[in-house]
């Protein structure tokens, strides 16, 4: 069932998803910066064996695993805050936005 405004009783309504484009975006960064340092953390410590049996592949090996490192992080985030998002905008925010006298409810 569409729901009607309850102002303007237009059925012209839209969803919001404030929380859940807020969550996403939140949740992505902050995702990204945990997987890019906890990568670039275990990456050094392997870099510090890597080096005493290949020279070059330390450098290396930092630095693919902390995009990697941010890149799987940045989705995991991403996932969970998008999760995050949609409960607080079912129990919390408005739901919809008239698109004809844009009240919100």
């Amino acid at each position: 069932m569409i729901p009607t405004c309850p102002a303007c009783h237009s059925d012209q309504i839209q969803h919001c998803h404030y929380g859940k484009r807020a969550g996403g975006t939140i949740g992505t960064v902050a995702g990204a910066f945990s997987g890019a340092s906890g990568a670039t953390a275990g990456a050094l410590e392997g870099a510090r064996i890597g080096a005493t049996v290949m020279r070059f592949a330390g450098p290396t090996a930092t630095a693919s695993g902390a995009v990697l490192g941010a890149i799987s992080g940045g989705l995991i985030g991403c996932v969970a805050g998008l999760k995050l998002g949609e409960v607080v905008d079912q129990e919390l925010l408005c739901r919809y936005r008239c698109t004809q006298c844009g009240k919100h409810f």
